[in-house]
C-alpha cells in the first residue's frame, strides 16, 4: 500500500470539491476521498498498477485556450475554461437536444428529458461556435461533435453542419444510436460528401448487451447502419461500445474482431467505459466499474495475443508528434489530454489477422527524441529535418513509404489526415477514452482535459466547460437555466412557433 498523489474530487452526493488521494492497494490504483457530511468513498482508478505508471510518464503541459476566464468559485465549479486549464480545445462538443428515440439506463444525459426540453436555436448555437473559435485564438479549432439525446431528430441537423463550415470547423463528429441511419438510406446519403464521422453507439454483437444497456434489442439495428454505409460509400464509421462489466465485457475479442472484418468503413473503435452518477451502493459500483486497463487485458486475452497491453500507447504521446510536425506556428497543435484518460493502438488487418503497427515502431525512444529536439530547437526546418530523422531511426523501413509523405507536409490538416483520411483500408485504430464520475472526479484530469462542451452563458457570449464537468457537475443546471418545459415538447414538434430562449 503506498500513496501516490494528492488531489482534489468532489462528493458523489452533494458535488462539493473535497480533497482526494491515489493510493496503490493489491496493484491497484484507488481514489480515496471523504466528505464530512456523506462519510467515505474509494474507486478503482486504474485495475493494474504498472500499466498506471506506464501511462503516466507521459504527461505533458499543453497550451491553455487564448482568453482563459478568471475563476472565482474555483475548479471545477465554474468552468469556463480558467487559468488552470492547460489545454486548448481540440474538440467542440454540443447537445444538440436532450429528446431521444431510446431510454438508455446508462445514459448520463437525459436523465431529465420528460420535464424540460433543451434544444439550443440555431442562432444560439452560432453563438457557441463563434465563441470557440474567438477563446481559442490563434488556434483554430477543427472539429465539432454533436450530441444528445439523439442529434438526427433535430430536422436542421444539416444546416447546423453547414454553418460550421461557413465559420471554418472542418469536420463533424455525429454521436448517434443509428436508428435513423438504418431506417432510412436517402437521409444517410445527405452526409456521404460533408466531411462527417458517424460516431456509432455500439455495444456488443448480440441482443442481450442492448438488452441491459440501451432497453431494446439493437444488435440488428447496427448491422443495417453497417449495411446502409456500404451501399452507399460511406467510410467513415467510428463504433462506440459503452463497457460496463458482467454485461458485455466478454465481448470486447468479438467487438474488436468485427470492426477489423469491416476495416473498410468503420476507421476507429473507441471503447467507454460507463460512467456513474447518482447514488450508487460501493459493492455495485466495484462490480461494474471497468478501467482502462481491464480493457488492454480484455483485449490480450479475448484475441488471443494478437493484441498486447504494451500495443496501446498513452494519449498525449501524439501531442508532441503533432507539435512537431505542425513547425511551432502560431496556429500549432498543443492539446495534452492527461495521460490516465486513456490509451491507442493501430492495427492493420492482414488474412483475417491484427497485426499492430506500434510494433514497427520504437515509440519510447522516438517519442524521447521529439521531446529532446522540441526543448532545444524552434526552427521550422530543422524540426521538419530531426522529425524526419526520427523517422527513419525508430520507425521500421516498410512504414517509411506511408508516413514520410505525412511528415513533409506544411499544414494541421495534414496531421489529421495522418490519422484518418490516408490510413489504408486495411488500418484500425483501437483505443479507449475513460470519463470521469462523481465517483472517480480527479481535478487534475479535468486541467488537462481538450474535449470541451459549449454551453451557452448568460454573462458572456457562451463559456467551455471540460467534457467530465460537464456531466458530472454542471449539466443539469445549464439545461435547466436554457429550456423549455417538457409541456411544450409537442407544439414544437408540430411547428408551432418556438417560444424565446434566454441567450
Amino acid at each position: 500500500m503506498k500513496l501516490l498523489s494528492e488531489t482534489r474530487s468532489i462528493c458523489p452526493e452533494d458535488l462539493k470539491v473535497i480533497d482526494a488521494q491515489l493510493w496503490e492497494i493489491d496493484g491497484q490504483v484507488i481514489m480515496k476521498k471523504s466528505c464530512p457530511e456523506h462519510g467515505n468513498y474509494e474507486d478503482i482508478i486504474w485495475s493494474e498498477y504498472d500499466q498506471y505508471l506506464k501511462a503516466g510518464k507521459y504527461l505533458d503541459d499543453g497550451r491553455c485556450v487564448g482568453q482563459p476566464l478568471e475563476s472565482k468559485l474555483g475548479c471545477p465549479l465554474d468552468c469556463g475554461i480558467c487559468f488552470n486549464h492547460k489545454s486548448h480545445t481540440t474538440l467542440l462538443i454540443m447537445d444538440l437536444t436532450n429528446r431521444c428515440n431510446l431510454k438508455c439506463p446508462v445514459c448520463f444525459s437525459a436523465a431529465l428529458a420528460d420535464e424540460y426540453l433543451y434544444e439550443p436555436t440555431k442562432d444560439q448555437i452560432r453563438q457557441i461556435l463563434e465563441y470557440t473559435q474567438e477563446v481559442n485564438h490563434p488556434v483554430r479549432v477543427n472539429g465539432v461533435q454533436h450530441s444528445g439525446g439523439e442529434p438526427t431528430l433535430r430536422e436542421d441537423l444539416l444546416d447546423i453542419i453547414a454553418m460550421e463550415r461557413e465559420l471554418g470547423y472542418d469536420y463533424t463528429l455525429l454521436a448517434t444510436n443509428g436508428i435513423r441511419f438504418a431506417e432510412d438510406i436517402d437521409y444517410f446519403k445527405k452526409f456521404c460528401d460533408l466531411n462527417v464521422y458517424l460516431y456509432l453507439q455500439f455495444d456488443g454483437m448480440s441482443a442481450e448487451p442492448y438488452m441491459h444497456i440501451r432497453g431494446r434489442d439493437l444488435w440488428p439495428v447496427k448491422q443495417k447502419v453497417l449495411e446502409n454505409a456500404r451501399k452507399i460509400g460511406f467510410k467513415k464509421v467510428v463504433l462506440v461500445p459503452t463497457l460496463v462489466k458482467s454485461i458485455n465485457d466478454h465481448q470486447v475479442g468479438d467487438m474488436v474482431r468485427f470492426a477489423a472484418e469491416n476495416s473498410d468503413i468503420v476507421k476507429h473503435l473507441v471503447f467507454q467505459p460507463a460512467s456513474f452518477s447518482g447514488r450508487i451502493e460501493l459493492q455495485d459500483l466495484r462490480n461494474k466499474r471497468i478501467t482502462v486497463s481491464d480493457i488492454t487485458r480484455l483485449c490480450e486475452e479475448q484475441t488471443g495475443g494478437e493484441l498486447l497491453r504494451s500495443d496501446f500507447y498513452s494519449l498525449p504521446m501524439n501531442n508532441t508528434l503533432g507539435k512537431m510536425i505542425t513547425k511551432l506556428s502560431p496556429t500549432r497543435v498543443d492539446a495534452a489530454p492527461h495521460p490516465h484518460c486513456g490509451v491507442i493502438t493501430m492495427v492493420s488487418v492482414e488474412k483475417g489477422k491484427l497485426k499492430p503497427i506500434v510494433r514497427h515502431v520504437k515509440n519510447d525512444l522516438f517519442y524521447d527524441h521529439m521531446k529532446t529536439v522540441l526543448a532545444k530547437h524552434t526552427g521550422r526546418l530543422r524540426l521538419q529535418y530531426e522529425l524526419a530523422l526520427g523517422f527513419l531511426k525508430y520507425v521500421s523501413p516498410r512504414l517509411w513509404l506511408k508516413f514520410l509523405p505525412v511528415i513533409a507536409a506544411k499544414n494541421y490538416k495534414a496531421y489529421r489526415h495522418m490519422t484518418e483520411d490516408w490510413m489504408p483500408n486495411n488500418w484500425l485504430t483501437i483505443s479507449t477514452m475513460h470519463f470521469m464520475d462523481p465517483y472517480n472526479f480527479d481535478v487534475d484530469r479535468a486541467h488537462h482535459c481538450c474535449l470541451h462542451y459549449g454551453v451557452l452563458d448568460k454573462q458572456t457570449k457562451a463559456r467551455l466547460i471540460p467534457f467530465c464537468a460537464m456531466n458530472s457537475i454542471h449539466r443539469e443546471a445549464i439545461e435547466r437555466e436554457f429550456s423549455v418545459p417538457h409541456k411544450k415538447k409537442e407544439s414544437l414538434a408540430a411547428g408551432a412557433p418556438e417560444p424565446a430562449r434566454s441567450s
